[in-house]
């Protein structure tokens, strides 16, 4: 494990000096506190439960672009950049095992994607104080709903390490990932609204377990935890890791 050791804080690293992903920060938080200040002043207006605002923070459009867009971003350059540039020849032939490589890589991009959360739920924090809501959140479905948002970036993530090691055009890979985050997002509802699933079992657990979104809502962002859902998520990352090794190999082999 030294060698996913040595490329997770090498493929870190990078992500903290780019200024792509620091663009990415400043964008998503300037359009969150803007969304969030609404969302405020609405529950101030109108005297909702203020319970209410975590899990309503979580469906504000921020938070859509961040699990669709930002995946596809982060992992585009994983293995695709490497490929343009011919240094994966020499990542292939060093003595690092392709396992570790494809684990460091996928680790940093997932510790990346928390770090670019983490601010959001100082922000739920500092909301807590007088001059907002003076009011104590509870915290409990905060922890379960970021666990299952890093669960399915996790998911995305992982495909989106696939899609790289796929191609050496580092946009076709982001495009490959954000067409596969908008099909997962939104699709399964689809098909199961215009298809006929009473009568099959396997295809309604199927599409149920693919809905993502309301599983989400439903769920993780009521403070509830499927472990079903955990299993999903955890199996799916596994299984696209698993592909991207695969992927890899078969280079090595060529």
């Amino acid at each position: 494990m030294n060698g996913a050791w040595v490329t997770f804080k090498k493929e870190l690293f990078a992500y903290l000096v780019s200024p792509v992903s620091w663009l990415i920060a400043v964008l998503f938080y300037l359009m969150r506190g803007y969304e969030l200040s609404r969302l405020v002043a609405h529950f101030a207006d109108n005297r909702l439960d203020q319970e209410l605002l975590p899990t309503l923070s979580y469906g504000l459009t921020s938070t859509f672009l961040m699990v669709m867009l930002v995946p596809g971003i982060l992992t585009m350059r994983c293995f695709a950049e490497e490929r343009r540039t011919g240094s994966i020849e020499t990542l292939l032939t060093a003595p690092v095992r392709d396992v570790d490589v494809v684990l460091g890589k996928w680790g940093a991009a997932a510790v990346f994607y928390g770090l670019l959360w983490l601010p959001s739920v100082l922000v739920l924090h500092v909301l807590e104080y007088g001059w907002f809501l003076d009011a104590d959140l509870a915290f409990g479905p905060v922890f379960a709903a970021y666990l299952g948002m890093f669960l399915l970036a996790g998911l995305l993530l992982a495909f989106g390490c696939f899609a790289s090691s796929l191609t050496d055009n580092v946009l076709l890979a982001a495009l490959l990932t954000i067409i596969f985050c908008f099909g997962l997002l939104r699709l399964p509802n689809l098909v199961a609204g215009s298809v006929d699933v009473a009568g099959n079992y396997y295809l309604r657990e199927l599409l149920d377990k693919l809905d993502v979104m309301r599983n989400f809502a439903e769920w993780f962002a009521r403070g509830l935890i499927d472990t079903s859902q955990v299993v999903f998520y955890l199996g799916g990352i596994g299984f696209f890791l698993f592909l991207t090794g695969i992927s890899l190999q078969s280079r090595r082999i060529a």
